[in-house]
């Protein structure tokens, strides 16, 4: 071989580096939008009385089961731990104490892994010098420390977000809320339910993780203590269990604002609305409704009972249901009489309009004078057959 076949042979096997480096760079983005379920918040330094968590979230469009799927942090990457069983609604989070992996976060610096059941690593997250009290959270450009300290009767959170439900008046360590049962426990998660302000101006996420719930119906007014915590697409109130809850009263009538598609975007999480419209298409858990207007999606939870199978292409309903903010505005109802089929009358009588340049007038003749007609004819044939007889004869 010469130097000279000896440099191309080289230069051959650079381009294919750099060329397999430059494909896997650019797979890479289209793997990670395949994802299901990925690292959503932590709280890796919690202030008094809180506890260290993390939450994952289901990214796609399907249920998800967390069945064989593992965690780790840093010092246990070689030695992950099993995720509970459980199966996410798309674009549910799901709120874990980390204890309860057998993972620590590091308040210096800690990293997280996330491994689906056939070994691959999904997700992963760093992070440096954790301040205390402060969420981490995947924001739509990246993980960032939020702080979620809320001043005294303020509705505006030391973070860049803003609280959308003008039913809390919150304090610095608990928070104190009071609402209308509009969602029921189960009925959308069996981690939460709704209440919505008595002029059903804005609404709240009531959040347990232990799923404990006092007994509650549709139209209770409630006070509610906990924690006020800002999320990515909207607030939530989490509660430890029933003792947080006290029933001030019941069987108050809920409020339900009629809208158009075109109001959507200008609705707040929580509201409780009714929309009419034609199914355009449905796919599993989400249906979409047309009006004159525009789409909106509707998600069907388990809880409600309400299936895929429920609704028809074509067909008009009038559906009620609470505004989800869940990487868009979407409506999902609560139980199956939220869903009413609006039947289309039909027209079964025929009008006559009388033209009088083209008509022409159109007799009906009786049987009746069809058989006096002919009984007559007979009679008039038989006669002249008889003349014509009598004729001959003389």
């Amino acid at each position: 071989m010469t130097i000279k076949e000896g440099f191309r042979l080289i230069l051959g096997r650079k381009k294919i580096l750099l060329i397999w480096l430059i494909t896997s760079n650019y797979c890479l983005p289209f793997y990670v939008q395949a994802q299901t379920l990925i690292f959503h918040e932590l709280l890796p330094r919690p202030a008094t009385g809180e506890k260290e968590y993390l939450e994952i979230i289901n990214v796609s469009q399907e249920n998800v089961s967390s069945a064989g799927w593992h965690i780790s942090d840093e010092a246990k990457r070689d030695n992950p731990s099993l995720l509970p069983d459980y199966i996410l609604g798309p674009g549910q989070t799901w709120h874990l104490e980390t204890k309860t992996l057998g993972i620590s976060l590091n308040n210096d610096a800690e990293s997280l892994y996330l491994w689906q059941p056939d070994g691959t690593l999904v997700d992963s997250l760093s992070y440096t010098k954790a301040p205390s009290g402060a969420i981490y959270r995947l924001e739509g450009d990246g993980w960032k420390w939020l702080d979620t300290t809320v001043s005294l009767n303020s509705t505006t959170p030391a973070t860049s977000e803003t609280i959308t439900s003008p039913i809390s008046k919150a304090t610095s360590t608990l928070d104190k809320v009071q609402g209308i049962v509009s969602a029921l426990p189960y009925q959308l998660s069996s981690q939460y339910f709704y209440i919505t302000s008595p002029d059903n101006t804005g609404g709240l996420k009531i959040y347990c993780y232990y799923k404990l719930w006092p007994q509650l119906q549709l139209g209770d007014l409630i006070e509610v203590s906990g924690t006020l915590v800002s999320t990515t697409q909207e607030t939530k109130l989490n509660i430890k269990g029933p003792q947080d809850i006290k029933v001030i009263s019941s069987n108050h009538q809920l409020k339900i604002k009629e809208i158009t598609t075109s109001d959507i975007n200008g609705l707040l999480p929580g509201q409780l609305v009714a929309i009419k419209g034609k199914v355009a298409a449905k796919n599993q858990s989400t249906i979409y409704l047309t009006d004159d207007f525009g789409e909106v999606l509707i998600q069907l939870k388990t809880g409600t009972e309400l299936k895929n199978s429920n609704f028809t292409v074509g067909e008009k309903y009038r559906i009620i249901g609470l505004i989800i903010d869940n990487n868009g505005r979407r409506l999902v109802p609560r139980q199956l009489s939220d869903v009413q089929k609006i039947i289309q009358p039909t027209t079964t009588s025929a009008t006559t309009t009388l033209d009088l340049s083209t008509s022409t007038t159109t007799k009906t003749i009786s049987p009746f004078t069809w058989l006096g007609g002919l009984l007559i004819a007979g009679v008039i044939g038989g006669l002249a057959y008889w003349l014509s007889k009598a004729k001959g004869i003389s």
